[in-house]
Parts: C-alpha cells; structure tokens; sequence
C-alpha cells in the first residue's frame, strides 16, 4: 500500500519536468575530436529556450568522460584562459550558444577517444531538477 503513494508522486514529478524538455531544442550540437594522448575534449550547441522562464543549466554527464564541466573563455592580459562556472542561465525565449572561444562544455578524463563520424550522448543537467539527453556526433578539429 506504500509503494502507490509513492509510484503517484513520480508520476506526477515526470509529468511536471516533461513540459520543461520540451521547450528546450539543441541544435548544431557536436563534440570535438582531438588526439588519442589529450585525456579531454569540449561539447558544443545551441540551446534554444522556447518557454516564458528562465532555465538555469548546472552542468552535463556523459559515459565518454569522468566530469563534465562548464566553461567560459576569459582573456587575461591577452591570454585566453578558461574559468569553470557553475551555472548558467537559458533566457525565457532566448538562446545560449557553447562555442569555441565562448561559453562550452568540457570533457574530462576521457575513458575513450571518440573519432570523427563517432555519437556521444549527453545528458544536460538544470537546476530544477529536470535532465534533458542529446546525441551529439563527433567532429575533427579540422572540419569546424
């Protein structure tokens, strides 16, 4: 008897971060090739926030990588650094672009080496709660 309250709360819970998904697209999303002796590597898209709210991305996971992390590109005295950052808001109607050079997300103790043509899957992390699962193909540096 238990067990149905609390199969009705997921339920519920599923049906209130379903909406959510929904109204975020991914799109031009790839995940860069690099040498097999670099142990990461960086994912990149375009997230599309079609909601009236704000969505606060906390980060990613991934079966390809150890840690998945947000970055940003800073230039300190003209040298291009990166700084880990632990959110970062999707605008009601609005986008945010990972972009080489911008706002990314890296891949972190590499468990394979993905190759050019390769489909990795990542699953985008939001302060709410709610997870999102993309596939991403895999680029050589030379193709961007």
């Amino acid at each position: 008897m238990k067990k149905l309250p609390l199969l009705c709360s997921y339920v519920i819970l599923q049906l209130l971060a379903t909406p959510a998904l929904a109204e975020l697209t991914v799109k031009n999303g790839y995940v860069r090739s690099l040498p097999p002796s670099v142990d990461n590597t960086s994912a990149y898209m375009t997230l599309h926030n079609t909601s009236e709210q704000a969505m606060e991305l906390t980060g990613a996971k991934t079966p390809l990588a150890g840690t998945v992390m947000l970055h940003t590109t800073m230039n300190h005295d003209g040298m291009l650094h990166m700084q880990h950052v632990s959110s970062v808001s999707i605008p009601a109607q609005g986008e945010l672009v990972l972009e080489s050079g911008g706002m990314h997300m890296m891949l972190m103790d590499l468990k394979q080496h993905p190759k050019p043509g390769d489909e990795v899957e990542l699953t985008l992390l939001f302060a709410d709660g709610t997870r999102q699962t993309v596939k991403l193909q895999v680029r050589s540096v030379l193709d961007e």
